[in-house]
């Protein structure tokens, strides 16, 4: 068995006032996000840096030019003020497979139970794999315990590790987005408000639901919901290009003004609603899937509902989009929902960041820049 502790540190108990920790670096699909944070006082936190890059090409193709991502990256590591060269870097959503396994309690062996088990559910031998698996219900009293195992082909993961390697950073961990997301969740919610946060991150293709439940990953996984999908359908419902249904996207999105008292302001309002009837089968389909989620969430967890639900990613950034798919849920905001800018302070750029607008995009930097940061890791 392979695992991925040879990329790791042992991480603090307590999040206590040091210098800035690791770099966290997310390489998408179309953008590189980077974030590097300091812990301070009584659970808060600073971000010392952030930076996202645009570049043209598909990932694959930037990691095999390690000296274009070093272009990249170096000139915003030094013009952002970025300390050291350390990375928590990130294993691509659709590299990485991630399983929830049960297995009875009685087992003595666990590293080979799970190796036997996964080697029944990839194709190939597990050799060609990295693994790693962290515990996610090992109640004594419980007849069965649960872990979520993460699988990655080795290749994947060499490649990610020599790209970095050669552009000049040091490559501290490895990590997979739902890791982030739950340090994210530690951070920003305690108490009640932490029981199970539902996490959607929402790209270009698919869509990832992540549950958070305390402080433990409960469930993850994909769905195909994503930029692509609203797009060519309101270019073909509307007989446009997809780059002009983006432009009302981001021009009109799904806002309903309560009052039209501007000029204009009437017929803005119709192209939301527009929009809105356009993509509303799309997004109830996603509801389909997330219901489903709610059900195996309160299946495990004795009842408890969920008590946060945060849009993360591209579609994020879309006016409007996260309060339909609340409306849609028929979920009702709780108190304490925008509190991010009571938890995490900016001194590279601004005094304070909305929750919606730049902390979607780089939430998963900012949850691997939490790296050995947050307790109970």
């Amino acid at each position: 068995m392979t695992i991925l502790q040879k990329f790791r540190r042992k991480a603090v108990s307590q999040a206590k006032p040091v210098g800035p920790g690791l770099i966290g670096l997310d390489i998408g699909n179309n953008q590189i996000h980077i974030c590097q944070i300091r812990p301070l006082e009584h659970g808060l936190f600073s971000i010392v840096a952030k930076a996202s890059i645009e570049f043209s090409g598909s990932r694959r193709e930037l990691l095999a030019r390690p000296k274009k991502l070093k272009a990249l990256i170096a000139p915003e590591l030094k013009k952002k003020k970025f300390k050291g060269k350390r990375v928590a870097a990130l294993m691509p959503w659709e590299e990485v497979k991630i399983i929830l396994l049960t297995y009875k309690a009685s087992v003595s062996d666990v590293d080979s139970e799970v190796i036997k088990m996964l080697a029944k559910r990839i194709d190939g031998p597990i050799g060609d794999y990295v693994v790693d698996y962290i515990p996610v219900r090992s109640n004594p009293s419980d007849e069965e315990h649960m872990v979520v195992a993460t699988v990655a082909k080795r290749e994947a993961v060499d490649a990610l590790l020599l790209a970095l390697i050669s552009c000049g950073l040091e490559v501290d961990s490895l990590d997979i987005a739902p890791t982030a997301l739950r340090r994210i969740v530690s951070a920003l919610y305690t108490g009640h408000a932490a029981d199970n946060v539902l996490m959607i991150s929402a790209y270009r293709e698919e869509s990832y639901l992540t549950v958070i439940s305390g402080r433990r990953l409960l469930f993850n996984q994909s769905v195909p919901f994503g930029e692509t999908l609203l797009l060519e359908s309101i270019a073909r419902e509307l007989d446009i290009s997809t780059d002009s249904a983006r432009g009302l996207i981001n021009d009109h999105g799904f806002d309903k003004p309560a009052q039209s008292l501007a000029v204009g302001a009437e017929s803005k309002t119709d192209i939301s609603a527009t929009l809105l009837e356009i993509v509303k089968p799309c997004f109830l389909d996603l509801i389909n899937e997330i219901n489903r989620v709610l059900v195996f969430t309160a299946s495990e967890t004795h009842g408890v509902p969920v008590s946060r639900i945060c849009l993360l990613g591209s579609i994020a950034q879309w006016p409007g989009a996260q309060q339909v798919l609340l409306s849609l849920l028929d979920f009702d905001v709780p108190d304490g929902q925008t509190e991010f800018t009571q938890i995490f302070q900016d001194e590279n750029e601004n005094t304070r960041i909305p929750w919606e607008g730049l902390f979607s995009e780089i939430s998963i930097a900012m949850g691997l820049a939490l790296r050995g940061l947050v307790a109970d890791e």
